[in-house]
């Protein structure tokens, strides 16, 4: 029997930019933010001088989810679930699992 040939259609590239009413707009990747790691310390330093918790945590979430969290758990030696505990809206991190999620910072950077 003959494998029946299935032909593939080619991926559809995202477009870079578009043009509306003569003004060009460009797809936006918010993750993008958090791969500034000098403003994402500054932002951290600001909403813990601030005494601002869940900002805090808001911003440790989405570093570690823009940077993968398997990696960031490599890094720092914490597993899985102590990660996702700690950047979970009802987590509650120690000091020890935060020193070492921000010590992850200096290694990427």
């Amino acid at each position: 029997m003959d494998k029946t040939k299935i032909s593939k259609k080619p991926k559809k590239q995202p477009k870079k930019s578009m043009m509306i009413n003569g003004i060009e707009l460009f797809n936006h990747d918010p993750s993008l933010i958090f791969k500034n790691h000098k403003e994402i310390k500054l932002a951290l330093f600001e909403a813990l001088f601030d005494g601002d918790k869940e900002a805090f945590v808001d911003i440790l979430s989405g570093y570690v989810r823009a940077h993968n969290i398997l990696e960031v758990c490599q890094r720092t030696g914490l597993s899985r679930t102590v990660v996702y505990e700690a950047i979970s809206d009802n987590g509650n991190p120690s000091l020890d699992t935060l020193c070492k999620i921000m010590t992850s910072f200096k290694k990427v950077a």
